[in-house]
């Protein structure tokens, strides 16, 4: 495209510079093979200027999207070439903490104020209320996604770690400084490809043209909503710390000092009698529980034994009569054999 430029103007200059003299020119037709006389010097100019025009216009439009790409890129390579030893590194925190507590209650109450005042938020929270099916004791717990500002992050965790007994602690730190600036060298590169385009839309006179243009366009600016969603998507990140928080009601804090051999001894001994006096509150606990079963099964056991005891003077009652039954029959049997031996003995006797 610069040398058709540069032809153009070579041709215009030469031009002027033989007419100067005379009205009428001579110039060389190659397709005809001979002089022939062309008009006046300003005729011929004007000539050679739409020529010019038309052959430019007609490159321009052919290349327009292309140059514009290539440009976009070397701008856009530059710019991050800058960028990157210029800007600040940018980083994205994230902090496990698994933390457990003998103040369940208080400490979610404490931290859901801290974390307001802190200008964080909850990004996702569940909370499991206990059940009874581990040792008669309801243990619960906590898990919480928390997002806080990166200067006052330090700040929560030291409150955490005040309000709570830390057992686990894992940092992690993502470098996406180079992302993040590829991302706004892409986008400035977009956004100067979006305003050439506009320029050559306004110049554009053909409908086929005007159609390729807009379809360029139209694919730009979706580029652009999608470089723009990113780059809000890691200023988020990067402008908000994440503290994945896991809370754990318990009885007794655990210790994390290694103690020496005697305090060793000291804490086996403690746990030993810790343990008993659990065992003993979980049997007493257990038998409190299960109180309605026992007056169930006592109520049960009760009717049984009544039904039992109806039953048996039932059966010694009805063996007593018929054992009374037996004796008088015996007796009315041996009466009746006596009659009848005694009127044997009359008879025998008459």
């Amino acid at each position: 495209m610069k040398k058709t430029k540069l032809a153009a103007a070579l041709l215009l200059t030469g031009v002027l510079f033989t007419g100067c003299g005379s009205s009428k020119s001579e110039y060389y037709d190659a397709g005809a093979g001979y002089y022939a006389t062309e008009a006046t010097t300003e005729e011929a100019v004007i000539y050679e200027e739409e020529a010019a025009a038309e052959e430019y216009t007609e490159e321009y439009t052919e290349d327009a999207a292309m140059e514009t790409a290539e440009g976009a890129t070397e701008a856009g390579t530059e710019t991050l070439d800058e960028n990157t030893q210029a800007q600040e590194r940018k980083l994205i925190k994230t902090v496990d903490l698994y933390v457990e507590t003998e103040n369940y209650d208080t400490l979610l109450t404490n931290l859901e104020k801290q974390v307001e005042e802190l200008g964080g938020y909850i990004e996702y929270q569940y909370q499991y209320n206990g059940s009874s099916y581990s040792r008669y004791e309801e243990i619960r717990n906590a898990q919480m996604s928390i997002r806080i500002p990166v200067n006052r992050l330090d700040e929560f965790i030291g409150k955490v770690e005040e309000q709570s007994n830390v057992t686990n602690k894992e940092e992690r730190v993502e470098d996406v400084t180079l992302q993040y600036v590829d991302l706004e060298s892409r986008k400035t590169a977009l956004i100067t490809e979006q305003e050439r385009l506009l320029e050559l839309l306004e110049k554009a006179e053909s409908v086929e043209d005007i159609i390729s243009i807009e379809q360029r366009l139209s694919e730009v600016r979706y580029e652009l909503e999608s470089m723009e969603s990113q780059l809000r998507t890691l200023d988020n990140k990067i402008d908000y710390s994440t503290i994945n928080l896991s809370i754990q009601e318990v009885q007794r804090i655990t210790t994390t000092t290694e103690p020496t051999l005697l305090g060793r001894m000291k804490n086996g001994i403690m746990n030993s009698f810790y343990d008993i006096g659990t065992e003993i509150e979980d049997g007493f606990v257990w038998f409190v529980i299960n109180i309605p079963y026992f007056l169930i099964w006592i109520v049960v056991i009760v009717v049984i034994i009544v039904v039992l005891r109806v039953i048996l003077k039932r059966r010694k009652k009805k063996c007593a009569a018929q054992k009374e039954k037996d004796k008088v029959l015996a007796l009315e049997a041996e009466k009746a054999e006596k009659e009848i031996k005694e009127k044997m003995q009359e008879e025998d006797k008459k």
